[in-house]
């Protein structure tokens, strides 16, 4: 089997991201081919529903806020109609990842990333991506309501 280098790299950071989101707490999700985002996270219940993350990961050579590169254009076929291109803002994709030349992972939320070119994207301070506080050791612990037995107010039973 034959591959190109831009595969294997895209791989490479595919993983480093998702090892990444593993460190902090998180069960990262390939997304099926040919959406718009690379990984889903499941962020849990939050008030009740349960709350996705997605996240469109991008090499840091290409890094960019469109899915086909601003002013190019791309042929289906040779003459044949153009590629459909979209803002990742406008398909509602939460974060935008790379790997930068460091092996740092960067994260840039929709708020942040938005429209931007890869220029200015790259001058975009990333911000960390949340960690999820609610990973135990063994079981999960229980809040037990206080009895008449004259114990403290809760008991948090540990593993």
């Amino acid at each position: 089997m034959i591959l190109g280098k831009s595969r294997i790299s895209g791989e490479i950071t595919h993983h480093r991201i998702k090892l990444d989101l593993l460190s902090k707490g998180w069960l990262p999700i390939d997304a099926a081919l040919e959406q718009p985002f690379d990984i889903i996270i499941d962020m849990g219940l939050i008030s009740d529903k349960r709350k996705f993350q997605t996240i469109q990961v991008k090499s840091w050579k290409t890094l960019k806020t469109c899915s086909r590169p601003q002013g190019g254009v791309e042929k289906v076929s040779e003459g044949g109609k153009e590629r459909n291109s979209y803002w990742y803002y406008d398909e509602g994709i939460d974060w935008i990842a790379t790997v930068n030349k460091k092996n740092i992972v960067m994260y840039w939320s929709r708020e942040l990333y938005q429209h931007k070119s890869s220029g200015q994207l790259k001058k975009t301070t990333p911000i960390e991506f949340p960690t999820n506080d609610e990973v135990y050791a063994y079981r999960k612990p229980l809040l037990l309501e206080p009895t008449n037995s004259g114990l403290s107010s809760f008991i948090k039973e540990t593993a």
